[in-house]
């Protein structure tokens, strides 16, 4: 069975862009040096545990599916406010998808 890699650090740069932060910022409230932030956006590590993932999604107001889940939204090019309404129902969207799995998959169990 062949792993689907998830971008987890272009939806982490993606995230971090949104909310208009700096990499030294989010580095910052991480606790870690800018190099070391900026290799978790550009995947230059094997792995990211599940606590500094979980740690991230505080700095960037948001949660682990979210993160993990964000690649799967489409975007599309149209005016920033109209734009921040559509991702912001697509994220939505994708949450409420996300939670009907689980569900299913914890009852099916």
């Amino acid at each position: 069975m062949k792993e689907h890699k998830v971008p987890i650090g272009d939806n982490i740069r993606l995230l971090r862009n949104r909310l208009g932060y700096s990499q030294e910022y989010v580095a910052g409230r991480l606790g870690i040096s800018k190099r070391r932030y900026r290799q978790l956006e550009n995947e230059e590590q094997d792995s990211i545990t599940m606590g500094r993932l979980s740690e991230i999604a505080v700095v960037l107001e948001t949660d682990i599916e979210t993160l993990v889940s964000l690649h799967k939204v489409k975007f599309s090019k149209t005016d920033s406010q109209q734009g921040d309404n559509q991702v912001l129902h697509q994220l939505i969207q994708t949450q409420q998808e996300l939670i009907i799995a689980l569900k299913g998959k914890t009852s099916s169990e």
